[in-house]
């Protein structure tokens, strides 16, 4: 599956970049997190100490929230284009990836407790963004209703599946047995939507004009500030939690960048979402180094 993950994103990243024609299938990404979600939530959660999940997430929360406010600081200080703060802030708000327990896994690390970070952390996601985020993009709209548009945008992709995957697992265990054997498959649903998610990208950049994003400063800082984030996340994340770092580090690292383009797009416009789009890209290349350099633990 790690040589697979190694070979399918590539060539999802640059067929996307390529292919601007598919952002036609744009549309059916709610429909491709739901998915994901389900198929990650249906499965069985063996018994395991509690404590740890909500620490991890909770510390990964407050360092996110620190690199937030460090970007608004520099945004503020050197006059920074306000799409820089909300491309960077939407990255550091958005909760672990639906791989994010595989690649643990791949790494030596304990996928339960990965897995269990990752309902923790979509929990907080449907508060924080609709919240911290409608109060970054509201000034127009007004506040509050704002954050009601998010929140009735992020709760439905998430809400919808847990339910469905805690009913089928409760009354149809059988069922929910038989269904949990495709989350393996989830690769490559996120591969597809990492492909939709560059070809619309790649389309809102040719129609803005590249050479003037390009030459006005905004691409390539947009692109820096995401790389940045990306490496901090990661690094951070890793000495969070000394006793769980490749959790910890997953957990803060590896986002569900799907979800948050999406509402980068509807909520911000598409030069903000170019940020978490970049990121897609960074995060991967961080990822297959990590496979490549870390030895899982025995």
């Amino acid at each position: 599956m790690k040589n697979l993950r190694a070979i399918l994103m590539p060539i999802a990243i640059i067929l996307g970049i390529l292919l601007p024609q598919a952002s036609v299938l744009a549309p059916t990404l709610p429909f491709q997190i739901g998915t994901m979600m389900l198929l990650t939530f249906i499965g069985k959660v063996p018994p395991q100490e509690h404590g740890y999940t909500f620490k991890i997430e909770v510390r990964a929360f407050i360092a996110s929230l620190f690199l937030l406010a460090l970007l608004w600081i520099s945004v503020e200080v050197f006059g920074l284009p306000r799409e820089v703060l909300l491309g960077g802030a939407i990255i550091c708000l958005c909760p672990p990836a639906n791989a994010a327990p595989a690649m643990a896994k791949m790494l030596g690390g304990n996928p339960v407790l990965a897995l269990k970070i990752f309902l923790s952390g979509h929990l907080i996601a449907c508060f924080s963004i609709p919240i911290i985020y409608g109060y970054l993009t509201g000034s127009e709209a007004g506040f509050a209703d704002i954050a009601l548009r998010i929140f009735n945008s992020i709760q439905p992709i998430i809400s919808i599946p847990l339910a469905l995957a805690l009913g089928v697992r409760s009354f149809y265990p059988e069922l929910a047995d038989k269904v949990a054997k495709f989350s393996k498959y989830t690769i490559f649903i996120w591969t597809f939507s990492v492909f939709v998610i560059l070809a619309k990208a790649s389309r809102d950049i040719r129609e803005m004009g590249f050479a003037d994003l390009w030459n006005s400063g905004t691409l390539p800082m947009l692109a820096i500030v995401a790389l940045v984030i990306c490496i901090l996340q990661f690094v951070l994340g890793w000495f969070c939690d000394k006793k769980h770092p490749i959790e910890s580090s997953q957990s803060m690292g590896q986002k569900n960048t799907t979800l948050v383009i999406w509402i980068a797009s509807l909520y911000a416009g598409p030069v903000a979402a170019i940020a978490p789009t970049c990121y897609v890209v960074w995060q991967n290349l961080v990822l297959t180094y990590m496979s490549a350099k870390v030895k899982p633990k025995k």
